[in-house]
């Protein structure tokens, strides 16, 4: 059960993260780098399209997994989902705390 959760965060988590450089690159080959971009960027649907369509996803496909699993009583890969979905709604989090820091400079201030 823990090769199971271990093999399905990381690969999720790179699914994530290939999904996130593929809206940034599609966004950009879109809008392109002037003015127009910054103001679209700006916009709030914009930031929660780009912060939380990556973990719809995985989220999503995780969620149609266990249930499959759950309707053929394979319960040792059902709390192996669970648990992985858990495991990665903590890491983005985490993550998108850190870039709050990150993007508001007090990042050196916690070091020091």
């Amino acid at each position: 059960m823990t090769k199971n959760i271990l093999l399905n965060t990381l690969l999720f988590l790179v699914i994530a993260f290939i999904i996130t450089i593929l809206e940034v690159l599609v966004f950009w080959i879109m809008f392109g780098e002037g003015a127009e971009f910054g103001r679209i960027a700006d916009l709030w649907y914009v930031n929660i399209f780009f912060e939380y369509f990556p973990l719809f996803i995985i989220l999503t496909i995780l969620s149609f997994r266990t249930f499959k699993r759950y309707k053929n009583k394979e319960s040792n890969k059902v709390k192996a989902n669970l648990i992985t979905i858990l495991i990665l709604i903590i890491l983005k989090q985490i993550a998108s705390r850190l870039v709050v820091i990150i993007k508001k400079g007090r990042l050196f201030k916690l070091i020091n």
